[in-house]
């Protein structure tokens, strides 16, 4: 009996998705410039740019700093895994995610479409 119940619970863990592991590689992204606002149009110095960012599934992209900027990030498709150091957070369609000036992180698709998100940063012009 006890052989049958092990050889039931190796099935169901291999076959279920909630144990599935997928494995990324780092890769390559497309970044695609959607617009561009200079803010001297409101009274401030510096822009506001927004690209449509896609990575394919089964890509991470290497950890980078943001300096000089801070982002917002909002999930179009897919799921955003984003990896700050030891931390990791799941960002699904709708959310929307900030990336300080000096944070370091990188993102991830574990998914099996193509994680698209809207990334916006603001810069300032330094005098």
């Amino acid at each position: 009996m006890k052989t049958r119940m092990c050889a039931v619970v190796l099935l169901v863990a291999t076959v279920s998705p909630a144990f599935a592991q997928t494995t990324v590689v780092e890769g390559p992204s497309k970044t695609e410039s959607v617009a561009t606002v200079n803010l001297a149009e409101v009274g401030l110095t510096g822009s506001l740019t927004a690209g449509r960012v896609t990575i394919d599934p089964g890509i991470k992209r290497p950890d980078h700093t943001h300096m000089a900027r801070t982002s917002l990030l909002i999930v179009i498709q897919g799921t955003l895994t984003e990896v700050r150091g030891a931390t990791t957070h799941e960002y699904h369609t709708g959310d929307v995610v900030t990336v300080s000036e000096g944070a370091t992180h990188h993102a991830e698709n574990h998914g099996t479409v193509p994680l698209v998100y809207i990334e916006i940063n603001a810069t300032a012009n330094r005098k």
